[in-house]
């Protein structure tokens, strides 16, 4: 089992626990938020025993960040099973417009683990926020300025709809090799895009690759730390110097 997720043994070790106090417990397992990879893994290893069920929710439609739930199969899950609460942020646009960036900086300079909230959604000039139900009063108490700016915090209970939005490049590249196409559509040197894969700090489809050869392929994620994140497109087209033409999709 352990060697089919490379990198991800702690995390397959958790899940095999989960698995175990479910099925001869019969206890109802309540995740963290995890991203898409280790939702993939959680059904790599419980989805196919029809003795359990798993169930999974991020507090708004097309959530990237999950909680996922593994029960016995004869549980009825509901939405409230999940603990989520929807947090809208509201602040004064008179210092500015705050980011996705500035937020999620400002939760995590609150001591807010990660794996505590889920996605961060800017929708009519609010943000959005999906967190675990018992950190949101420390939040509402504790998160009252970002940057500049005095934020108030409150539950929602509006149905929120991710769409994402893109600024879409076209770059052309010499080869598909995760070295090249870091390179080239976050402007960098090669040597610099080498040393920042084999660091960690480059994300493919939320999944650490250091191998510099990986080859890119189509609607890859790829995200470089403190860079931002870009859906990968090979475009199948070549330039008379055999070199690849691909897009690059931007995550505003």
């Amino acid at each position: 089992m352990l060697e089919h997720f490379k990198g991800e043994e702690v995390f397959v070790k958790k899940v095999l626990e989960y698995r175990d106090q479910a099925l001869y417990k019969q206890r109802l397992i309540l995740t963290k938020f995890l991203n898409p990879y280790h939702q993939s893994i959680v059904y790599s290893i419980i989805g196919n025993n029809e003795d359990l069920i798993v169930k999974e929710a991020g507090g708004m439609d097309n959530s990237e960040m999950k909680r996922m739930i593994i029960a016995p199969a004869f549980y009825e899950i509901e939405d409230q099973d999940f603990e989520i609460a929807l947090v809208k942020i509201k602040y004064a646009q008179s210092f500015g417009k705050l980011t996705h960036r500035d937020i999620l900086g400002a939760l995590m300079s609150l001591g807010v683990k990660r794996e505590l909230f889920g996605d961060i959604y800017e929708y009519q000039d609010d943000f959005y926020v999906a967190m675990e139900q018992k950190i949101y009063e420390y939040v509402k108490d504790n998160l009252t300025k970002i940057k500049r700016s005095k934020v108030k915090t409150s539950l929602s209970d509006e149905k929120i709809i991710i769409e994402h939005q893109y600024v879409m490049k076209t770059f052309i590249v010499s080869s598909l090799r995760l070295d090249k196409v870091v390179a080239t559509i976050y402007g960098l040197p090669r040597s610099k895009a080498v040393s920042y894969i084999r660091s960690g700090f480059v994300k493919v489809n939320h999944k650490e690759v250091e191998e510099i050869n990986y080859l890119c392929n189509n609607s890859d994620i790829i995200s470089l730390r403190r860079h931002g994140r870009v859906k990968f497109v090979d475009t199948k087209r070549l330039t008379k110097q055999n070199n690849h033409v691909v897009e690059g999709y931007f995550y505003k």
